[in-house]
């Protein structure tokens, strides 16, 4: 039995390396550019050698200088392999460990799914700091998965300091919550705890520049609510449009009031949260359980903040991965069929990005129809699981 056990580990690790390799290769060699922010955003803001978050505006919270930072230590002036081998050694070590630990066989599938996901998306999932917030938050669920609510939320507190978006993840933990005081504390710590190492290290009001970081941006094109710009341009209206955001380093759309949409995006997204949350609430004293709760308002959070969200960067989908996993080890209803959802999206928007990402930019029609179909399985997938929140209350 312990011989079996050894070789389905080994197994879970040659697939890990395996999956690396394929992606590496891939987006070295592959359609596009996928692995570009490397060079083209996280090296330079090495090469500038200042405090990014800090004592310096940044668009992203300032823990995540931090494994920029270990790349480029690693090998100066060129931190594309240490973050790529480095990202791999992080799942590897993350994958083997949960499966080491859980004994069972829902923590293998568990793990095969994050490494299917990883493959559907391509080369994006993992050239970007998503990759780190995804493993962070993954760590995260397992612990919560097993009972541990505090260490959960230490973790899910992390990698909100990487990116943002695991703060779905904390609301739907204290939602779910056994003792909602003592997760309300330990998240109050952790993330007191961050910030005041971040003053030690010099920060100044530039540690809270990542909350208004973005809002200045515009619609990027991958975004579902720029349908509305780019489908004028697909049939050849010259007052709509594509545009590249030299600032942002992405394409944006053009047209009339897409200012006033890109800002209205942010209420949106702050609204379709607080009714995601309130659904999950109202479920909880209807007596639903914790991990359904938890599971259906973490999915739905994140389906919020993708659905109503301007930006529209495809290593989003990656963060689909967390709840899915969660509910497998969870060993939740419907949650096979919510995985195979997910690696479909994932490999719709690989096809999109950076497949036939050249055409999307010239209004080819067919193009922006898959993007299309894409965008309106991403909503539908939302609709469904604010039904399945709806359920949970009754």
């Amino acid at each position: 039995m312990e011989r079996i056990r050894i070789w389905r580990l080994l197994t879970l690790a040659s697939s890990v390396i395996a999956t690396y390799a394929f992606l590496i290769y891939s987006g070295l060699h592959g359609a596009g550019m996928p692995m570009g922010d490397l060079n083209l955003a996280y090296q330079q803001w090495m090469n500038a050698n200042v405090a990014w978050g800090l004592n310096v505006d940044w668009v992203y919270p300032w823990v995540a200088i931090l494994p920029m930072w270990l790349a480029n230590a690693a090998s100066p002036g060129a931190l594309l392999w240490p973050w790529l081998i480095g990202c791999g050694v992080l799942t590897l070590v993350i994958a083997v460990t949960i499966a080491y630990r859980s004994r069972n066989a829902a923590a293998y599938f568990a793990m095969y799914f994050w490494l299917a996901a990883l493959v559907m998306l391509g080369p994006v999932s993992i050239s970007r700091l998503d990759t780190v917030s995804v493993a962070l938050a993954v760590i995260a669920v397992y612990l919560l998965s097993r009972g541990s609510e505090a260490a959960a939320a230490i973790w899910l507190s992390v990698a909100t300091w990487v990116k943002v978006w695991p703060i779905a993840a904390l609301s739907a933990l204290f939602v779910a919550a056994r003792q909602r005081k003592n997760i309300v504390l330990v998240i109050l710590c952790a993330n007191v705890a961050i910030l005041l190492i971040g003053f030690v290290l010099g920060a100044d009001a530039s540690i809270f520049s990542f909350l208004t970081g973005q809002t200045g941006r515009g619609i990027q094109i991958e975004a579902p609510i720029a349908e509305f710009w780019l489908w004028p341009a697909v049939f050849g209206d010259q007052a709509f449009g594509i545009q590249y955001s030299s600032s942002m380093m992405t394409f944006e759309v053009f047209g009339a009031n897409t200012a006033i949409f890109a800002n209205l995006m942010s209420v949106v997204q702050v609204g379709a949260l607080a009714i995601t949350f309130a659904l999950g609430y109202l479920g909880l004293r209807k007596g639903a359980r914790t991990t359904d709760v938890f599971f259906w308002v973490l999915f739905t959070g994140i389906l919020d903040l993708i659905v109503f969200n301007k930006v529209g960067s495809p290593q989003y989908l990656t963060w689909l991965v967390v709840p899915v996993i969660y509910g497998i080890l969870a060993q939740l209803e419907r949650i096979y069929w919510v995985a195979v959802g997910v690696l479909v999206l994932s490999a719709i928007t690989w096809l999109i990005y950076p497949v036939l990402y050249n055409g999307l930019l010239q209004n080819g029609f067919g193009e922006t129809l898959i993007l299309t179909v894409r965008n309106v399985m991403l909503l539908g997938g939302l609709v469904y699981a604010n039904l399945r929140l709806q359920k949970l209350g009754k």
